[in-house]
C-alpha cells in the first residue's frame, strides 16, 4: 500500500507538472502571438507615418512667376522630374557669397541632369523699397526686374532668375521666411519635400566649393550624387 500510494502521488505530481507546461507554453504561444500582431501593427504605422507625402500642404502647386523677358512660369508645367527654388535678395550679403555654388550647380545640372531644374526666384515686394501689397504685381514686377538687372550684371548671376507671383511671399509666418534659402520640390504632383536654409556654400574656388559637406549635402538632397 506504502509503495502504491507513492505511485499515485509521483503520478499526479507528473500529472500536474503536465498541466502546468501545457499552460504555461500555452501562454507564451499567445504572448508571441500578441508580439508578432503588435509588431506588425507598428510597423504599419511606421511604414504609413515614415512614407514621403504625395499632396502639396503649401499651394506648391499655384506656384508661378515671371521671368525678366516676361515669360509666365507655371513651376507645375516644366516636366522636369526635381526643381530647386533658391530664393534670393539683394539686400542679403550670404546670397552674394552663394552665387558661385548656384552658378556651379546650375551649369552642371544643364550638362549632367536634364531631367532637374535650378531657379534663382525673388519675392517683388520683398527686394522693391517702400511698396505696399495693394500695389498691382505688374508695376512692382517691373520696378524688382531693374533692380535685378543690376545683380546679374554686378555679381555675375548665370542663374535663371524669376520673379514670384502671390501667395509665394518672404515674410514671417510663411513658407519662406527669410533668404537664402533653397526648396526642393519634386513633380507630378509638385510637392516641397526639403527645405535647404542658408546659403550652400559661400567659397569661391571651384574645386574648394566642390569640396564644402553642405554642397555635397545639397547636391545629395537633390539627387545629383549618392552617398
Amino acid at each position: 500500500m506504502g509503495h502504491g500510494g507513492q505511485m499515485s502521488r509521483e503520478s499526479s505530481k507528473t500529472g500536474f507538472t503536465d498541466v502546468l507546461l501545457v499552460q504555461t507554453m500555452g501562454i507564451a504561444v499567445q504572448f508571441m502571438g500578441f508580439m508578432k500582431a503588435s509588431l506588425i501593427l507598428i510597423t504599419s504605422l511606421c511604414l504609413i507615418s515614415c512614407a514621403p507625402a504625395k499632396s502639396s500642404y503649401f499651394g506648391e502647386g499655384t506656384f508661378v512667376g515671371v521671368t525678366p523677358s516676361g515669360e509666365e512660369i507655371r513651376f507645375a508645367n516644366l516636366g522636369k522630374d526635381q526643381i530647386a527654388l533658391n530664393v534670393y535678395s539683394p539686400d542679403c550679403v550670404p546670397c552674394w557669397k552663394e552665387i558661385p555654388a548656384l552658378n556651379l550647380l546650375h551649369a552642371e545640372i544643364q550638362n549632367k541632369f536634364p531631367n532637374k531644374a535650378l531657379f534663382m526666384v525673388v519675392d517683388p515686394y520683398q527686394i522693391v523699397p517702400d511698396v505696399t501689397d495693394e500695389l498691382p504685381f505688374g508695376q512692382v514686377y517691373q520696378l524688382a526686374k531693374d533692380r535685378m538687372n543690376l545683380e546679374i550684371k554686378n555679381r555675375n548671376i548665370q542663374v535663371p532668375i524669376v520673379f514670384m507671383k502671390k501667395p509665394f511671399r518672404v515674410k514671417e509666418g510663411g513658407l519662406v521666411t527669410g533668404t537664402p534659402e533653397t526648396l526642393l520640390f519634386e513633380t507630378n504632383p509638385l510637392r516641397l519635400y526639403y527645405n535647404f536654409l542658408g546659403s550652400i556654400s559661400e567659397l569661391t574656388n571651384k574645386e574648394e566649393i566642390q569640396k564644402d559637406s553642405k554642397f555635397q549635402f545639397f547636391r545629395y538632397q537633390f539627387g545629383m550624387e549618392s552617398i
